[in-house]
């Protein structure tokens, strides 16, 4: 072959190359938006999750997180995503109470854990969440869950009461993580009222309220060790999370960056970001039991009690469910099914 023919090829073939080369080196830039500060184990993940969408596209995608709250209050995360404000939002459900009733039945008392009250771990809750998206997609109109984060380990941190019978929560002000667990707390005969998680170590310290239904990850980030002397562990309710992408946004891209997205997500994310949970929760309890904090676990013949006086809750939040066209039971039985894999 001469040299001007090779060199004719080569350039015809450099030719057909360029609009790949070009598609390559198109940069699609995102935006996320969550509510958590910096120092979070989720912004780290979604920094971390950035970086490598970043490498694996060499520079197609292109993610920048805005924490904190930056481009909205935690209330507004959904419809920052939904609206296209943002691209994407790490949402904490409760903060739009009705809005998700799929959602919601995942709250039902005692369903991430066993016959004995002892909760998954929030790695399998978050997987099991996620592998049900089949089942709760539908209402999120506008946006696609890319996965859910599941948090199992909640408890009364109380100021100076140890709480292991119902009847320890008579006349108490507790504060809630959402509507449903101020259900619950009324149930079970406490008052709910409502405390800015900043304000919450001071608010316990100075008897405003006697305590707050959280978990020992956020205790040790809001210093509820200041304030905080007796925690009892119960399964009865869940704190539910998700990461939501704009439909529109992720319709737009290319379909090879769509499908980096979602390799990159589903159940197995889910369970791998539900660990971080798992890890932080652990050191959180450390650091208080370390400060002196009491805990016990409400498990067992324990939980018996709470269970029996949280029924009526459970069969109000069905029926409620129920009355909007809610499947429950078949919400109910494929959590099952999926706890029976684990």
């Amino acid at each position: 072959m001469s040299l001007s023919r090779r060199t004719f090829l080569a350039t015809a073939s450099a030719c057909l190359a360029l609009p790949a080369i070009a598609r390559a080196q198109t940069t699609h830039q995102l935006k996320l938006s969550h509510y958590l500060p910096p120092q979070h184990q989720i912004n780290t993940e979604l920094n971390r999750w950035a970086d490598e969408l970043r490498e694996t596209t060499g520079g197609g995608l292109d993610i920048q997180v805005f924490p904190a709250g930056q481009m909205g209050p935690p209330p507004r995360q959904y419809d920052l995503a939904r609206t296209g404000v943002a691209d994407l939002a790490f949402v904490y459900i409760a903060l739009s109470p009705g809005r998700f009733p799929r959602t919601d039945a995942l709250s039902l008392p005692f369903l991430f854990a066993d016959e004995a009250g002892v909760p998954v771990s929030t790695a399998d809750a978050s997987w099991i969440a996620t592998s049900m998206k089949d089942l709760l997609q539908p209402e999120y109109q506008g946006t696609e869950v890319l996965y859910d984060v599941v948090s199992t380990s909640l408890g009364f941190f109380m100021k100076d009461k140890l709480i292991e019978t119902p009847d320890d929560m008579k006349g108490l002000r507790i504060r809630p993580t959402s509507a449903i667990v101020a259900n619950q707390l009324e149930a079970l005969g406490a008052s709910p009222a409502t405390i800015a998680p900043t304000e919450l170590a001071d608010a316990i310290a100075k008897g405003v309220v006697d305590g707050a239904v959280f978990n020992f990850e956020g205790g040790k980030a809001f210093q509820l060790q200041q304030a905080v002397t007796k925690v009892s562990q119960l399964a009865s309710s869940v704190g539910f999370f998700s990461l939501v992408m704009n439909k529109a946004a992720l319709d737009r891209l290319p379909a090879d960056m769509r499908a980096v997205i979602h390799d990159s997500t589903g159940p197995e994310a889910g369970r791998r970001v539900g660990a971080l949970y798992d890890k932080a929760e652990a050191a959180g309890r450390q650091f208080m039991v370390e400060k002196g904090v009491e805990v016990i676990e409400l498990t067992g013949d324990r939980k018996t009690p709470f269970a029996e006086k949280l029924k009526p809750v459970a069969d109000r939040q069905i029926a409620d469910l129920e009355a909007k066209g809610i499947d429950v039971d078949a919400i109910v039985a494929r959590v099952d099914q999926l706890k029976a894999e684990l």
